[in-house]
């Protein structure tokens, strides 16, 4: 049987909340749910849809290579790739920050 989980979305001041299946990707379910949240590629390969994890929860993103894996350790996200493991919070638009510390000097 599919786990679904809660997952809060912080976005643009407003927060969301979803109930994400397990084999589902959040921006996916977002998206069906009517919500307008940054995407592009939904492949996880830019990062458009980049997010962070700000209590702790897990997903998988293995489908995706737009972040890296020091920095889904630090709790950065792509939504669009992003299979939830756990309730979880996240905030986003956190694509400069990731850009940066991946390819720039941060």
């Amino acid at each position: 049987m599919t786990k679904t989980y809660t997952v809060e979305i912080q976005h643009q001041g407003k927060i969301l909340t979803l109930q994400v299946p397990e084999n589902e990707a959040i921006l996916t379910v977002a998206d069906a749910a009517g919500f307008e949240l940054p995407g592009s590629c939904h492949a996880g390969v830019c990062t458009t849809c980049a997010s962070k994890i700000t209590n702790g929860g897990t997903v998988d993103q293995s489908e995706g290579m737009g972040v890296s894996p020091d920095l889904q350790k630090e709790g950065y996200v792509l939504l669009c790739i992003a299979y939830p493991r756990s309730d979880l919070k996240v905030i986003t638009e956190q694509e400069d920050i990731v850009y940066d510390k991946q390819f720039g000097n941060g």
